[in-house]
């Protein structure tokens, strides 16, 4: 007789990590600053209906440890212009390509950006990379535009909360 392997349900919880408006990492009123473990936690942040977790695993099972978020839990840190595109490396440790990753203007002429397929974790721009992006960015009649190749896209408000609460049930 085959032997059928189980994989239960994730289990789901509240992590006790908050990300302050300042977007420093807090577990338990104290800060987190060891580089590797931020990584570690920014390298396995997802978003759902629900919120934004953590997903650890061991072996066969895992969990999704919720935060609330008041702030930004990564940050674009370099934005990289080559001839043929235009690239965003992040403190999570990836690198995204324009168009899978959106760029918006706040309400307060902030520049943040998202995951083109996830709308709940959000990266702000450090200065230096900024400063690097401002050099393709242009502004006519209050509105801000990418001139990329030729190109003027207008950088769209984002209009959305920055915030992501904790759930209400974890089932």
């Amino acid at each position: 007789m085959p032997s059928v392997i189980n994989n239960p349900m994730p289990r789901k919880f509240d992590s006790e990590i908050y990300i302050s408006p300042a977007d420093e990492w807090i577990f338990r009123g104290n800060p987190i600053d060891k580089e590797e473990i931020l990584t570690y936690f920014r390298n396995n942040l997802h978003g759902n209906e629900k919120g934004v977790y953590i997903e650890n695993t061991f072996g066969e099972l895992s969990e999704h440890g919720y935060l609330k978020i008041d702030g930004f839990p990564c940050h674009v840190v370099h934005v990289e212009v080559t001839e043929g595109e235009i690239s965003f490396i992040t403190d999570d440790g990836r690198s995204y390509l324009l168009g899978e990753f959106e760029i918006y203007e706040t309400k307060d002429g902030g520049i943040l950006g998202l995951k083109a397929n996830e709308e709940r974790i959000k990266y702000r721009f450090t200065w230096n990379a900024a400063k690097e992006l401002s050099d393709l960015l242009t502004e006519e009649d209050g509105l801000t535009y990418l001139d990329w190749k030729g190109v003027k896209m207008q950088i769209p408000t984002y209009e959305g909360e920055v915030t992501v609460p904790l759930p209400t049930d974890y089932s």
